[in-house]
């Protein structure tokens, strides 16, 4: 009995070491519910999910509602996370937690869980800048004229056409101007994009890159800093990108720019946070006749992009997202 009292207390000592923030009162209280309330095995997983900042631990660590403690994942989160966190309101859960499957519990694995970008107000640095401003070369791929895509779904005019019965997206990965690898078809409500094995099952970009020789330096940089990459998840609501990596991303969405198409807004998403990329109720606001003019706003209504690590825009050295050493494009169904 001692023997298992000593582990546990031991597992104890190791959550309170690793946390960011909290009050001596939230020490308290975290340290009291604790004790009552996890298993060895509990305390073993949120120990190894904290320590490894989420790459340890896909498991839930599910508790029951408590009157004492009625948001023990705010807790957790505020602890081990975010120390300036406020709310639930401002917390997401990821696709790949389960504690929703069970009414009345809450999972307390901080790292199942995402800070909220608010696209009305975009955490600052953003960029706002004309799209009359690009140069043809300078596009992106989904955003030449539709007359040389010819109503393809591939970026280069070459796969197939999309079966949205099927599939909701692909995806298509770049590095610079230069795509790296054929287009990923996602199926699957909610997919995982990282570098490389072990971050979980997806798209493994190091897979697609592997044929790419001599890539600059700072492509070869920033690839080492996509980690756990990003998770695209197909919700009621829309679609939604999750930052897992240690850097910020950078996204711009037609759903996401401003109601009169003449501006592109690139959102930056900070490390665990997440943002609504795309959504048929801000695709509605779009103005009519973006789709046919080619200087304003991007021809296709239906392509997001996804900088790694880097931002491009008028307050960074890269003007367009050609320019950003790693990239992903998203072709959403119905696309052309």
């Amino acid at each position: 009995m001692l023997m298992f009292r000593s582990r546990r207390n031991a597992l104890i000592k190791r959550l309170w070491k690793a946390r960011l923030g909290g009050s001596d009162e939230e020490g308290r209280e975290i340290r009291k519910w604790l004790l009552r309330r996890l298993t060895e095995d509990q305390l073993d997983t949120l120990a190894a999910a904290i320590e490894s900042r989420g790459g340890g631990s896909a498991d839930c660590v599910l508790v029951d509602q408590l009157e004492e403690c009625p948001s023990p994942e705010l807790l957790c989160c505020q602890v081990w996370r975010w120390p300036d966190l406020h709310s639930t309101r401002q917390l997401k859960k990821l696709p790949m937690c389960k504690s929703g499957v069970l009414a009345g519990s809450n999972c307390c694995n901080p790292y199942h869980w995402s800070r909220l970008c608010q696209a009305e107000c975009p955490p600052p640095p953003y960029s706002r800048f004309s799209s009359e401003r690009l140069k043809p070369e300078d596009r992106a791929p989904s955003e030449t004229s539709q007359l040389e895509l010819r109503g393809s779904l591939s970026t280069s005019g070459q796969e197939e056409q999309l079966d949205a019965g099927d599939q909701w997206c692909r995806l298509a990965y770049w590095e610079l101007a230069t795509r790296v690898g054929r287009q990923y078809p996602v199926q699957s409500p909610a997919i995982n994009v990282f570098w490389s094995t072990p971050h979980g099952d997806g798209l493994c970009l190091a897979t697609l890159a592997m044929h790419s020789f001599s890539p600059p330096n700072i492509v070869r940089r920033t690839r080492e800093k996509i980690g756990e990459g990003i998770t695209l998840s197909r919700e009621d609501d829309g679609v939604w990108a999750y930052n897992r990596s240690d850097c910020p991303m950078f996204v711009n969405s037609p759903a996401l720019d401003d109601e009169d198409g003449r501006f592109m807004l690139v959102y930056r998403v900070p490390p665990g946070h997440c943002l609504n990329i795309f959504s048929e109720a801000a695709r509605a606001h779009l103005p009519v006749g973006s789709m046919s003019r080619p200087h304003v706003g991007p021809i296709d209504p239906n392509s997001v992009r996804i900088s790694f690590a880097k931002g491009w825009g008028p307050k960074y050295s890269r003007q367009e997202v050609t320019s950003c050493p790693t990239w992903l494009e998203v072709l959403l169904a119905p696309c052309r």
